[in-house]
């Protein structure tokens, strides 16, 4: 847990000399570096891993992936219907044109966080709205979604109805079953098949 909390930390304050470190351009309609930073303390930019699944299983139209790793590592592994932006290329013109949708929420994704923080800081200062990052990265949605471990037998009730959602979803994923159905966003209990093991490598 203390090794989790210094992670953040080292990342907020890794976001924080990013954004301190961006240009100011008073012409321009850049938003300031303290507005940015008020909303990175903010968890709004936050989509969890579950909340992506759901959308996908669900074929959310308003759902717009970017994977900001390089184009090689993209193709090895990426989510459904997730478009390429290479975190280097995020500004670029065509990119900003796909970026500046604002019926789809834009959401980002690496490995782990960095990245897609970093890609959320970059637009956010030229004034996009609809951006966000997935909690965690694929790193995450492999320990949560693919590989979810099994409650606690102390856990409440919402802890196994979330584990049997996710059991369900990573099979859908893995192309096992079909997508699970949902009442009143209750995930349906399936009987788990024997799953392979799903790795990433990576951390930003």
């Amino acid at each position: 847990m203390q090794k989790g909390i210094i992670f953040l930390t080292v990342v907020a304050l890794g976001i924080g000399v990013l954004v301190w470190l961006l240009p100011e351009r008073p012409e321009s309609n850049d938003i300031p570096p303290h507005i940015l930073l008020h909303d990175i303390g903010s968890e709004t930019r936050f989509f969890s891993t579950d909340h992506i699944a759901s959308m996908l299983i669900g074929r959310d139209p308003s759902l717009q992936l970017i994977d900001v790793r390089d184009q090689e590592t993209y193709n090895k592994f990426h989510l459904p219907g997730a478009v390429n932006i290479p975190l280097k290329d995020i500004l670029q013109e065509d990119n900003i044109d796909i970026l500046s949708g604002e019926e789809q929420q834009h959401v980002f994704y690496s490995n782990g966080t960095i990245r897609a923080n970093q890609a959320w800081v970059l637009t956010k200062r030229i004034g996009m709205k609809n951006t966000f990052v997935m909690q965690g990265g694929l790193n995450h949605w492999i320990e949560t979604i693919m590989n979810p471990p099994y409650p606690p037998s102390s856990a409440p009730s919402q802890a196994f109805e979330l584990y049997d959602f996710r059991v369900a979803a990573g099979s859908y994923f893995r192309g096992e079953t079909a997508a699970p159905v949902k009442k009143q966003q209750t995930p349906v209990k399936v009987v788990p098949r024997r799953k392979k093991k799903v790795t990433a490598s990576g951390g930003c």
